[in-house]
């Protein structure tokens, strides 16, 4: 209701005010303090000359608390707080009210805490708890008591707008006027909207594999973002920015959420897509064939060259799959039985080290360190204990020269002649000695210089394009054929100097397993967003690069337009990849984006997709109209009425508008149709770009998966362009659930045959 007609409109009127004037005194007490901080490291850099020091490494870490409190306060000082919940904890009289934000505020003086920061743990109620009996997981255990009162505030530059109360008026009303904003180009945190299946997954166990599969629009990059921040607040000494790493699909993507975790008070975090960061991980540049590429082959040939279709398809699975990595796996092992050169390691005539001894270290003694890593350890090792075999071999010389000084001493010999020959054998020993010790380095670095070396890429490309070694350690359990077309179809790739996506996980596993990689171990935690697109194989390289079992891993398998190289079943993720024990499997059926109507719609065209376990949104709160799929006889006609609408939903405020199309070459061809219409804001979205822009973009399905708009019109869903198969399903299913508010469907002479007999229940058809 209107905050000034809830009989708590002063009471909470005054207590605004207190938080807003308090959050502006600490503002101004944190200025004066970065202030003096500033000059204080700069004076401690001029005594030390720059030098380290204990004292400024504590003096920096203050300044960059109170840097980062600082902000977080200016964020909060126009809405310093979104809820409130009255908690009796049981066995006390005391009613407890807490008020929940962003970020806690704390009075100065007298410690109060006026603001409750949304993660800690009492705000858990504010998410998932009802009125009544609750209870919470504190630091120091269960907490058990009664929620007396939940409240939502509206506020808008310190003023209260709205006020909810869960029991008097409908708490959706508070989450409907979120959901029912216009969109810009960023996505933004969702704190004052959390709902409780939500809630449960941002504050899952730390120390698990979290799989989430969630419907289009049910909050997922959302959730995880949210998770991170849960994460490094609540568990600060686990948890750091440098050893979280978020992995998402594009450039353009990263861009679209890259205001969330600044929102949210988290910054500095890894954030990489896929292909960047196995390219930093291998410190090399690919040239890599386009997404697009691929994508248009499938397209192409669904419908027209099935073998070829479904050659391409297994091509792509497979070099994403563990049984490739089996086949790289047995191909590594029999490489690097005769790794080891068949020599001994001898400095000058002098045997050292034998073959024998080495190939035990090679194959025992260092056998857990990577191929590369296993050689410079028996190198290091080597070097830190041949001068006790060195001196072994001089004090064997040594005897040798003692027998030949008792020979000369009892000769016949004058004394003269004794000692010029003792003299003699003294200096050849001594240069004998001298020589073999000299000899050491040289002769240690000519000994590993025979070793084979390695060359990743050509070693991967040796492999895979080779029909005798594919043949020989598939065992099998690959036919003839398709081993066949996949080592020409690898070779045509290699021989205009690229490669494919799918390469990278094989790739950077052989590195793992012959050179070894920095990063290996280094993560605490591992966020995959749209992980329905990622191989088995992708998933078990992320896994090395994590300490432990720490995932949160979300995607939508009806959204997997690449599931020709991705994820078929999350069960057999699990049981390939993960510890079926340390990890948990949840699903989000709830649409919080789109109308009810637009959802129901999505929901016919996805059951053309004839999978069993198939998961349809479940749409919440909002009503609008129903989706229109509109015939048209020309393109001209097409463009022309899509023209019209864009300016008719511009002036009904909406501020992201989409025309999605199918490739990147209609894209293009519709991009340069609608630019006559000199439509303002009119964008066109590559895989070059890596900043999204708002206003009306079109846009290729691919580029638009994770993305939302105000309003969405798929181009051309004629029986041509979208036949029933899984990837046309798909395709449609995405662009389709890419609107919040309004979407339209064009259609030249027939409609595509998924979407021709939805009934007139869900669409209206024009």
């Amino acid at each position: 209701m209107l905050a000034n007609k809830h009989p708590d409109y002063e009471k909470e009127s005054k207590y605004l005010k207190t938080t807003c004037d308090c959050i502006s005194d600490e503002i101004v007490y944190l200025e004066k303090e970065i202030e003096k901080m500033d000059e204080s490291i700069n004076k401690l850099k001029k005594s030390t000359k720059g030098n380290y020091s204990d004292e400024m490494v504590v003096k920096a870490t203050i300044q960059e608390a109170n840097k980062r409190k600082y902000r977080q306060l200016v964020k909060a000082q126009y809405k310093p707080y979104f809820g409130r919940i009255d908690f009796r904890e049981l066995g006390k009289d005391e009613l407890e009210t807490f008020y929940i934000g962003k970020t806690s505020v704390v009075r100065r003086g007298d410690e109060k805490r006026l603001v409750v920061d949304w993660r800690a743990p009492i705000a858990s109620l504010y998410y998932s708890g009802e009125l009544g009996d609750v209870m919470y997981t504190a630091p120091d255990g269960l907490i058990i008591g009664e929620l007396e009162l939940k409240r939502q505030y509206e506020i808008e530059n310190k003023r209260l707008i709205n006020i909810f109360d869960k029991g008097l008026t409908p708490m959706d009303e508070f989450l409907q006027q979120a959901l029912w904003q216009k969109k810009d180009n960023r996505l933004k945190d969702i704190v004052t909207t959390i709902q409780s299946e939500q809630n449960d997954i941002i504050r899952a166990d730390k120390d698990i594999t979290l799989i989430v599969q969630g419907v289009a629009g049910s909050g997922k990059t959302t959730i995880v973002l949210h998770r991170i921040a849960y994460l490094m607040y609540t568990y600060q000494d686990v948890f750091t920015p440098e050893n979280i790493l978020i992995i998402v699909p594009n450039n353009l993507f990263l861009d679209y959420i890259s205001d969330v975790l600044p929102d949210l008070g988290v910054e500095e975090i890894n954030q990489y897509t896929y292909e960047d960061l196995v390219m930093k991980l291998l410190n090399k540049r690919y040239k890599l064939k386009s997404v697009e590429d691929k994508l248009v082959k499938l397209i192409e040939n669904s419908s027209i060259n099935e073998e070829y279709y479904e050659n391409i398809k297994y091509t792509s699975w497979f070099k994403g799959s563990m049984m490739f990595k089996k086949i790289l796996d047995k191909y590594i092992r029999d490489m690097i039985k005769d790794f080891v050169p068949k020599e001994n390691l001898k400095v000058l005539d002098y045997e050292i080290y034998s073959y024998e001894e080495v190939k035990e270290m090679f194959d025992k003694d260092f056998n857990y360190l990577p191929v590369i890593p296993r050689v410079e350890r028996i190198k290091k090792y080597i070097k830190a204990n041949i001068k006790e075999r060195i001196e072994k071999i001089t004090e064997s010389i040594d005897e040798d020269y003692k027998k030949l000084v008792d020979k000369v001493k009892k000769s016949d010999l004058d004394d003269g002649e004794i000692k010029k020959e003792l003299i003699k054998i003294y200096d050849e020993r001594d240069k004998k000695i001298n020589e073999i010790e000299k000899a050491v380095p040289n002769s240690i670095n000519k000994y590993f210089s025979i070793w084979p070396k390695i060359d990743i890429d050509e070693l991967y490309k040796s492999v895979i394009t080779d029909f005798d070694v594919m043949s020989k350690y598939s065992n099998g359990e690959i036919e003839d054929r398709k081993i066949e077309f996949i080592t020409n179809y690898c070779r045509g790739i290699f021989e205009n100097d690229e490669i494919e996506r799918e390469d990278l996980p094989a790739i950077l596993y052989l590195k793992m397993k012959l050179l070894g990689l920095e990063m290996q171990g280094k993560f605490s935690h591992i966020i995959i967003d749209e992980a329905q697109d990622y191989s088995q194989l992708q998933m078990y390289v992320l896994k090395k690069l994590n300490i432990g079992n720490s995932f949160t891993i979300v995607g939508d398998l009806s959204q997997g337009i690449h599931s020709y190289k991705g994820i078929g079943s999350w069960r057999d993720l699990i049981k390939e990849v993960f510890d079926e024990d340390s990890t948990r499997y949840l699903t989000i059926r709830k649409c919080y984006r789109s109308t009810m109507e637009i959802m129901n719609f999505a929901n016919e065209v996805i059951k053309n997709w004839e999978k069993e376990d198939i998961t349809l949104a479940e749409p919440v709160l909002r009503s609008g109209d129903k989706p229109y799929i509109i015939g048209k006889n020309s393109e001209d006609e097409i463009i022309e009425d899509i023209a019209k609408r864009v300016e008719g939903l511009k002036d009904k405020g909406y501020k992201s508008i989409a025309v999605i199309c199918k490739t990147n070459k209609e894209s293009k061809e519709v991009y340069e149709s609608l630019k006559k219409y000199k439509i303002t804001d009119l964008h066109l979205i590559t895989d070059e770009d890596i900043t999204y822009e708002s206003g009306v973009v079109v846009i290729p399905t691919y580029l638009a998966k994770g993305l939302e708009f105000d309003a969405v019109f798929v181009h051309d869903c004629s029986e041509k362009s979208y036949p029933n198969n899984e990837l046309h399903i798909k395709l449609l299913y995405v662009s389709i659930t890419r609107p919040l508010h309004e979407l339209y469907i064009y259609y030249k002479d027939k409609p595509s045959v998924l979407i021709e007999n939805i009934s007139e229940e869900f669409c209206n058809k024009e």
